[in-house]
């Protein structure tokens, strides 16, 4: 049994075990999450909105100087290609979703703004607002998104789309908008990321999200196909006794599978 595989009965475990009490682990998505049902990763989304030649700068300076100047309905449009794609009948969403409903975990922080999450649970018979919740917290008042996240009453499962939802055309994609949450949004990543944190698809490429993790708290699980490299991610994981799920396993299609069989 290799690490990869060890860390993966580790999460198990930790899942199985928050199950019914208030220490669940909480998931963090990025954009290789939904790789799988089609959504471009973010080297293919700019290599689909910026021409390919003619222009000076990087790929992604030239996305920001356009982007920027969009009206959110402009933003729909430009986006709808590459992030309105159907959601697949093995996608690992509804192993996500599977996992959510049986109780073993009950908030998603998700740095995607594509809908496939909430496709998954609207599949599954869950329903909006009895079941689930969906926080889009650049639509939302920075001082009301805590407040809808932590009352008391239902629904148990909420979303947190921290960038946004390409279909309002108010979100987070260019380089300045990605360098600093408001302060207390980045007061809520800080104190929710204490918690035992399980990081799927995702590199920590946004500079706001490196910044506002929290450095202390419980384990940190990071699922990539990778291991990572960059130094500053393997600082937060080394400083949150991280457990690294990488190659086949790491991929989030597998890993959701895997999860959900070891927890029938």
């Amino acid at each position: 049994m290799n690490q990869s595989e060890i860390n993966t009965n580790l999460l198990s475990l930790a899942l199985r075990d928050g199950r019914g009490s208030r220490q669940k682990p909480i998931f963090w998505l990025g954009a290789g999450c939904s790789f799988h049902d089609g959504v471009p990763l973010s080297n293919a989304l700019l290599s689909e909105l910026v021409p390919s030649v003619g222009f000076w700068g990087s790929p992604q300076y030239v996305f920001d100087q356009r982007f920027e100047k969009l009206t959110p309905l402009q933003r729909v449009e430009l986006l709808q290609g590459s992030m309105n794609k159907p959601l697949k009948a093995d996608s690992p969403y509804h192993d996500l979703t599977h996992i959510l409903r049986e109780g073993f975990a009950d908030i998603v922080f998700t740095f995607n703004i594509d809908h496939l999450l909430e496709d998954a649970l609207q599949s599954a018979g869950l329903v909006f607002e009895t079941d689930y919740s969906v926080i889009d917290v650049p639509k939302t008042n920075a001082t009301y998104v805590a407040d809808l996240l932590q009352q008391p009453s239902a629904p148990r499962i909420r979303i947190v789309k921290l960038h946004g939802d390409y279909r309002h055309g108010i979100n987070y994609m260019t380089s300045k908008e990605i360098s600093e949450y408001n302060p207390h949004i980045l007061e809520l990543v800080r104190r929710y990321s204490q918690s035992m944190a399980v990081v799927c698809g995702y590199s920590f490429f946004h500079l706001n999200v490196l910044t506002a993790f929290s450095r202390n708290g419980g384990p940190l699980y990071y699922a990539n196909m990778s291991f990572p490299d960059a130094p500053m991610v393997l600082s937060l994981i080394s400083m949150r006794d991280g457990r690294v799920i990488d190659g086949e396993l790491g991929k989030f299609e597998v890993l959701m599978k895997s999860l959900r069989s070891s927890l029938a």
